[in-house]
């Protein structure tokens, strides 16, 4: 098995968990979203802050900092909306939809990195795309059986920044360590959630959401530790691996929010927010069964 398959999976599982337990943060606690998305910010960037300073590397360029820091700008963007989603929409739904990801990878990493996909790597690509689109279609109550909703549109356009995180991350792996990588973009995350979002209302909103323990430290677990270990996962299989391929596989965290939904509609369903009953279950087990045969297909390849 290739090195960088491994880091590439574990990195979605993290990033599912995180999922499940957001979407609970948001729906039942009802943090508001302003002030959840400072939260966001304000983790990463202390964590950041503290790598960067426990292992500062020497001699750093202006142009691989500002790439750098740029993972966190993009990211920031596109999770504020990747939230917004969350907050409306079941985890099984917004997540797949995201996943459009790749094709976007794929398609830039030739031009900019030289990387040729073969013909199989390309339907991986494809048959996690497919899978990605698929959760966008809701099943209805009435005889006309599926319907789009272009409110997954927004969801394309986070996937588009997330394409570009990744390439730029792929641009400085030689020049950077993961961990300053990962600590820059914390920083650059800081940068973005604090400046489209602290308001006086939304810090209030924060301070008085986290005198509430019970409920404070599942924001902590999963806007915590959790995501800087997810994002150095997924950077050091950017930087083993080729960036396309890497995104693929990286796509398999639909499968996991859909496995993990099921296990805990039947093991704890107070604690899952998801409906997954009738053609919904048939639709979301399809999209996830895709991205499972896009990994199995850029694993061999």
């Amino acid at each position: 098995m290739n090195d960088w398959i491994l880091p590439a999976l574990l990195s979605p599982l993290i990033f599912a968990v995180v999922t499940l337990i957001d979407k609970r943060v948001l729906t039942e606690f009802r943090i508001p979203l302003t002030s959840f998305n400072l939260f966001v910010g304000a983790s990463q960037g202390a964590i950041g802050t503290v790598v960067l300073l426990t292992a500062p590397g020497e001699a750093l360029e202006a142009v691989t900092v500002l790439s750098a820091l740029g993972i966190g700008v993009t990211q920031g963007v596109g999770l504020a909306f990747m939230f917004w989603m969350l907050q409306r929409e079941d985890p099984s739904r917004v997540i797949p939809a995201m996943q459009t990801s790749p094709i976007f990878v794929a398609l830039l990493a030739w031009p900019i990195f030289g990387e040729n996909l073969s013909a199989l790597q390309w339907l991986a690509v494809v048959l996690a795309v497919i899978g990605g689109t698929l959760a966008s279609v809701e099943t209805s109550s009435g005889n006309r059986g599926f319907s789009f909703r272009p409110v997954y549109l927004v969801l394309v356009i986070s996937a588009l920044l997330m394409a570009g995180s990744q390439l730029l991350t792929k641009s400085i792996t030689d020049e950077l360590a993961t961990h300053q990588i990962v600590g820059f973009r914390g920083i650059g995350l800081f940068v973005v959630m604090w400046t489209l979002f602290a308001r006086r209302s939304a810090v209030e909103g924060l301070v008085s959401f986290l005198r509430r323990p019970r409920q404070a430290w599942w924001l902590v677990l999963a806007e915590g530790a959790m995501p800087f270990a997810g994002h150095l996962l997924i950077t050091t299989a950017i930087g083993r691996g080729p960036v396309g391929p890497v995104a693929a596989v990286f796509g398999s965290r639909p499968m996991f929010v859909f496995v993990l939904s099921y296990i805990g509609t039947r093991l704890a369903p107070k604690y899952i927010f998801e409906k997954l009953t009738g053609r919904d279950l048939a639709t979301k087990l399809a999209s996830a069964a895709l991205v499972v045969t896009a990994i199995a297909l850029v694993s061999v390849a």
